[in-house]
């Protein structure tokens, strides 16, 4: 496929044991890059991972990912997934409380925070745990893209990485009882989030520039200061792009109990696809 080079590739050889309609494919969709992730719909179990790279193929991006799609045994049309969803890691969220949220001032909202060009597709989620919806902004060249890799006529879901962090900071709360607050910090290519859930809620979530490791070290010690959070009361847990660089070294000598994110004890990840790297799509 020219200069597409294909950087990750993990398939479960009991893939073709499950059904197609039990099972979740999840693309990840980045101006140079395309992740795959597969999953069983209903336990998350991690079935398949690739991940493609076209920063030097020289070619528009649509001509990319036809190549791909056209090759990519994961996306045979013939496929029926039970759930087809797609995610952009680089795209620009706020949370809005319920009560308040008016759905013809969704651009206003999220342009209130961040500058925009007022050509992005604004996604609209109702979270479940905090009562609110997340809007979210992104390139609608992703959009055309996701529907360029499902052209089916099937439902195509969208799905953010701030309702990731919230559905797994909620989950790790469950798990993790003996923590008064959990936090979950993740990590991507030029941006980090932060989330923060006490025993009454969701206390925080935001999105910061992530230059380098000191710069993300006073942007997290900041926003827990300013929680008057004890830091000896949180565990903290680190996921994402970032994993392979030892953030936990560096955390740890403030917040003592900093961990990588743990897949669910029920669904066992396989060791060469980390969850701590790839839950988003996963």
């Amino acid at each position: 496929m020219g200069n597409i080079t294909c950087i990750e590739r993990h398939i479960n050889p009991n893939l073709a044991c499950y059904r197609d309609s039990d099972l979740r494919i999840c693309v990840s969709l980045r101006q140079y890059a395309f992740k795959i992730g597969v999953s069983q719909q209903h336990s998350r179990l991690p079935l398949a991972l690739v991940e493609y790279d076209f920063s030097n193929a020289g070619l528009p991006y649509r001509e990319c990912l036809r190549q791909i799609v056209e090759q990519e045994a994961l996306l045979d049309p013939d496929f029926n997934y039970g759930q087809q969803t797609f995610t952009v890691p680089d795209a620009k969220s706020t949370l809005i409380p319920a009560c308040f949220y008016e759905a013809q001032h969704a651009k206003d909202y999220i342009s209130a925070i961040y500058p925009l060009t007022g050509k992005e597709c604004i996604s609209q989620e109702q979270e479940p745990y905090t009562r609110s919806c997340i809007l979210t902004a992104f390139n609608p060249i992703l959009l055309d893209a996701a529907r360029q890799v499902f052209p089916q006529k099937k439902k195509l879901g969208f799905l953010s990485t701030y309702a990731c962090l919230i559905r797994e900071l909620f989950r790790l709360a469950r798990s993790f009882r003996r923590f008064p607050v959990i936090a979950m910090l993740h990590t991507q290519e030029r941006s980090f989030n932060l989330c923060v859930k006490n025993e009454d809620g969701l206390l925080y979530i935001n999105t910061f520039p992530f230059q380098d490791e000191k710069g993300l070290l006073y942007y997290t010690l900041y926003a827990l200061n300013k929680l008057k959070l004890d830091l000896g009361s949180i565990a903290l847990f680190l996921c994402g792009s970032a994993a392979d660089i030892d953030l936990q070294q560096i955390l740890e000598t403030h917040i003592n109990t900093t961990l990588y994110l743990p897949a669910a004890s029920k669904v066992p990840a396989p060791k060469e696809i980390p969850y701590s790297k790839h839950f988003t799509c996963l």
